[in-house]
């Protein structure tokens, strides 16, 4: 009897054991599985094409659909090739490393547009572009969609645990993509030579805040750390100047590069150039210079301005939009208003009188 017992003992011990090692093992391999799973996703996201590329070539194959005069035709001719544009393409093809850039200029003068066509010629090889935004969150998660990683949410061993997939801040999980990154940029280093590109566009859309400053503070350590290594190439690329204010303070290998308005020369020959292609018209140098003085050289509005049949015309809508726009920010002071108002108005406008004296 007793001998039964200890075999029946020994057999469920033994039981037990095999099952307890299979369950183990078997964790233990998908948790190794799923570590090489992630690095494999995130190497997919560097490989040619990209979905930015694939929404921006939705409007580059009819002349009423053109995005921009920096768009790319049927025959891959260039209405405008600016002079920022061999550089942009040296940072996104990777020969140009060794330190992070920042482009800055004002809405519409084509900074996008030149990193798209950069990221073109590679056909986005080894090149991440996303859109930052002001919620942590969100940009957690677009962060995750460039890099195709998914922040452990899909990982099946949280299933046998009481709390959720997610036990991190926002912060925490961009750090923690950040950390897969370097060991993709690291392999890749090993097999190409070249450094990742990671380009973060509108980063100006992040708030002023604590977050907010949080947010950059980390996304400037990292790309400090990447250029000195040679591992990625960060690109900011900002329509507002307290980004540079920020980034400054703590700067030690980022290059700025500022995007201004396209010359007069430029401007006249892009706009006829355009109206000859496609409009089979000679525009008179006259109107073209008139077109200039209207708008200027901003590409957003050269673009407007080149696809309408009367250009005199969308120049004046253009002029009325944004005069109605300055308008609405600007306020009348009245009667009522505290004298120290009054008082610091009549500063203001001193102030600008003598700095235009001056120039």
């Amino acid at each position: 009897m007793f001998t039964q017992m200890l075999e029946a003992a020994a057999t469920a011990f033994a039981s037990i054991l095999v099952v307890g090692s299979g369950f183990a093992l078997g964790g233990y391999m998908y948790h190794r599985f799923y570590k090489w799973l992630v690095i494999h996703k995130m190497e997919k996201a560097f490989e040619p094409g990209d979905p930015v590329l694939e929404l921006a070539a939705l409007g580059k194959k009819l002349p009423d659909t053109m995005t921009n005069l920096q768009a790319v035709s049927a025959d891959e001719t260039h209405w405008i090739l600016r002079d920022e544009q061999r550089k942009i393409d040296a940072i996104v093809n990777g020969s140009e490393r060794g330190r992070y850039h920042l482009l800055i200029g004002e809405k519409g003068t084509g900074k996008s547009s030149m990193l798209l066509d950069a990221m073109q010629k590679i056909d986005g090889e080894g090149v991440s572009m996303f859109e930052a935004h002001a919620d942590l969150e969100i940009f957690r998660v677009r962060l995750g969609k460039a890099l195709n990683f998914e922040f452990h949410e899909d990982y099946i061993g949280s299933y046998f645990s009481e709390r959720g997939p997610r036990e991190s801040s926002a912060l925490l999980d961009i750090e923690r993509a950040f950390n897969k990154l370097e060991k993709v940029a690291l392999k890749r280093r090993k097999l190409v030579g070249r450094p990742l590109i990671v380009i973060i566009n509108c980063i100006h859309l992040l708030r002023d805040d604590e977050d907010g400053r949080d947010l950059l503070e980390l996304l400037q350590q990292r790309a400090e750390q990447w250029a000195a290594s040679n591992l990625v190439t960060v690109i900011f690329n900002s329509d507002d100047y307290w980004v540079y204010e920020r980034l400054k303070q703590l700067a030690t290998r980022m290059e700025v590069t500022s995007i201004t308005d396209l010359p007069k020369a430029q401007a006249i020959a892009a706009l006829s150039n355009y109206r000859q292609k496609y409009f089979k018209e000679e525009v008179k140098s006259k109107i073209l210079a008139e077109v200039y003085d209207r708008v200027g050289g901003r590409l957003t509005y050269l673009n407007r301005v080149a696809k309408s049949r009367d250009m005199l015309k969308t120049c004046d809508e253009i002029i009325d939009v944004e005069k109605r726009w300055f308008l609405n920010q600007c306020w009348i002071l009245g009667e009522e208003m505290d004298d120290d108002v009054m008082d610091q108005q009549k500063f203001a406008v001193s102030a600008l009188l003598l700095i235009q004296c001056q120039f």
